[in-house]
């Protein structure tokens, strides 16, 4: 049984800035509104004698801070995530298509050469996508193409979101929800206890950086 800790006043340390914040004790300030979290090695059930409004006034100062650093609301972030997302999905499945199209090809060859087709390396690729599956190859190719048509169809809701984000006032957002569309967006992983606010911040801006990135490699292409 885990035994309760008591920290008085003078004994409590409490993080500074968003470098020192954890990004995962940021997420449960926001998510449960206990600012005990801002306490350095707080955990749940542990009893602090502190002024919590302090916490409170320290946790909006740093938030402050880090808002003005970021220059992206909420809701842009969600956006630049879900059009991100839908990009890393459309490379993925376009390279699928041209696999299907390289195979049924050489599978023709086969097939006058009396040998039996082959389409086990197309199985294993659609294995790692969120595709509906089909085992007549044209039928599978063409929900590959509605597919990347879906995600086309939300890039470009996305980006037509971050586009018009000085119209929108929303400021609901899942933090969970936020963090993990940044991590896919980017590709990576990265535990949220192990890094700060600061330093999830700056993954906020690599995944901005590589929209804007894409957007201007599509407009060159026209």
């Amino acid at each position: 049984m885990k035994t309760k800790k008591t920290k008085k006043n003078n004994k409590v340390k409490f993080y500074q800035d968003s470098k020192e914040l954890p990004f995962w004790n940021y997420k449960r300030i926001v998510q449960t509104g206990d600012f005990l979290y801002m306490v350095k090695g707080y955990e749940f059930g542990d009893e602090i004698i502190i002024d919590k409004e302090e916490l409170e006034n320290k946790f909006d100062s740093i938030l402050q801070d880090y808002v003005l650093s970021q220059n992206s609301k909420n809701e842009e972030i969600t956006n630049y995530c879900n059009y991100l997302i839908a990009i890393n999905e459309i490379r993925k499945l376009e390279i699928i298509v041209e696999i299907i199209d390289r195979i049924t090809e050489s599978n023709e060859k086969k097939k006058s050469l009396g040998i039996e087709p082959d389409y086990s390396i197309v199985k294993e690729l659609l294995q790692k996508v969120k595709v509906q599956k089909s085992d007549d190859i044209s039928i599978q190719r063409q929900k590959v193409l509605d597919k990347i048509q879906k995600y086309k169809n939300q890039a470009e809701k996305s980006k037509l979101a971050i586009e018009n984000a000085e119209n929108d006032n929303s400021s609901d957002y899942d933090i969970d929800e936020q963090y993990i569309g940044v991590c896919l967006g980017l590709e990576m992983h990265v535990d949220p206890k192990l890094i700060s606010l600061y330093e999830y911040g700056v993954m906020v801006k690599m995944l901005v950086s590589k929209v804007e990135t894409i957007n201007k490699s599509n407009q060159n292409a026209r």
